[in-house]
């Protein structure tokens, strides 16, 4: 390949990188089951859930068996209401929705199987080419960051994508949404529920999720995980460990069925 054919497909990749939008190679279920009744799950297979979100919640100094992390109080409410419409530009239910519409619609496994795709045909001389113009350009540079993650974990994760990291928010978000005020209680296990059994489906361990969820939000923000990162690790390895920790107290394959909830409640 020559140095002008190394130019044209670094170009193209860190165009294309900037239409992820426009891409429609890829359909995103596994979609949520629906449920088309609705029994309340167990405590167990409710902490199960949350725990789901347990990187997330540690970080954040929350509560691992509450639903949205806290007691719904008149100051949570509005601690959650700002800070959804501060990190997520949710400021009402409609945005709610659409928000975990998003996520349930591809979310950024949507960009990181996008590069995944497009690395199959790049040679080691174009990724030296795209770093290359990428460091030399601002509005791209943080694409690197993207790309060399995709690079390192693509064969590792395969048909797993960034799920964990993906879905763990979308159950945070039902959560928050519920101490907000934009979902019923009901509503929010109603859709927590099929996506804690898409991970378990999809994973095969705590460390399994974890890790994926640490990497996806590594690839989300170059400039959180330099802010974060490495206290977001530590959370991450302080769960596997620590007594009190949901992943040490919660069995991995804990059932989550609905025949199950079915029968707590009998």
């Amino acid at each position: 390949m020559n140095i002008t054919r190394h130019l044209s497909v670094a170009a193209c990749l860190l165009f294309a990188l900037t239409c992820v939008s426009c891409d429609t190679d890829r359909r995103y279920p596994p979609k949520l089951e629906s449920e088309k009744s609705f029994t309340p799950p167990t405590q167990e297979q409710k902490l199960w859930a949350l725990a789901t979100t347990a990187v997330l919640t540690e970080s954040n100094r929350r509560r691992h068996d509450l639903l949205g992390g806290c007691e719904r109080t008149p100051e949570e409410i509005k601690a959650w209401q700002d800070s959804l419409a501060e990190w997520w530009g949710v400021h009402d239910r409609a945005d709610l929705l659409n928000m975990l519409n998003w996520i349930e619609e591809g979310g950024h496994r949507r960009e990181f199987d996008k590069i995944a795709r497009l690395l199959l045909s790049v040679t080691p001389e174009t990724l030296v080419e795209i770093k290359r113009k990428a460091a030399s350009d601002s509005s791209t540079y943080y694409r690197i960051n993207r790309i060399e993650i995709v690079l390192k974990y693509k064969d590792e994760f395969g048909e797993k994508s960034i799920a964990a990291w993906d879905y763990d928010r979308y159950i945070s978000l039902c959560g928050w949404g519920y101490i907000a005020g934009y979902l019923s209680e009901e509503e929010a296990w109603r859709r927590i529920m099929p996506a804690a059994r898409l991970l378990q489906k999809t994973f095969d361990s705590w460390i399994d999720l974890g890790k994926n969820h640490v990497v996806g939000r590594e690839f989300w923000s170059l400039e959180q995980t330099q802010k974060k990162g490495a206290y977001i690790r530590q959370c991450y390895e302080r769960l596997l460990t620590e007594p009190s920790s949901p992943w040490v107290r919660l069995k991995w394959n804990t059932d989550l069925s609905q025949q199950q909830e079915n029968k707590g409640q009998r």
